[in-house]
């Protein structure tokens, strides 16, 4: 999984993904942000479904959740939960590309480390 972290012309942290992971550079940049409470929440989540102390973990944020459990991790749009496919005329799908994101959960922790390293410079 190919990223990028930069700062804006305000300096606020930004995470940019490759072409597939788009999810993901909107909810580093937007949900996790600077957040350290959420940092130490999500890294003892990590430790925990490690450990076998817990199966999943779900963190909601205002646009994107993220769901961890033992091997994988998503992030996806908490929008795509609230369209009913019944709803659409037959024949038309979701673009759903930018709204969901998911890897391992060892390629997460890495992430997850350099970006709380990348906010604490």
């Amino acid at each position: 999984m190919n990223y990028q972290f930069t700062k804006n012309y305000l300096g606020v942290p930004e995470a940019q993904f490759e072409m597939g992971n788009e999810a993901f550079s909107r909810w580093f940049s937007e949900e996790l942000g600077v957040k350290k409470t959420r940092l130490t929440k999500i890294f003892t989540a990590i430790e925990q479904l490690e450990n076998g102390k817990i199966n999943q973990f779900t963190l909601t944020g205002n646009e994107f959740s993220l769901l961890l459990d033992k091997y994988e991790v998503e992030v996806s749009a908490n929008e795509l939960h609230l369209n009913s496919p019944d709803e659409l005329p037959e024949g038309t799908e979701i673009y759903t590309q930018e709204l969901v994101s998911g890897c391992g959960l060892e390629d997460f922790k890495q992430v997850l480390k350099s970006w709380s390293d990348f906010i604490a410079e």
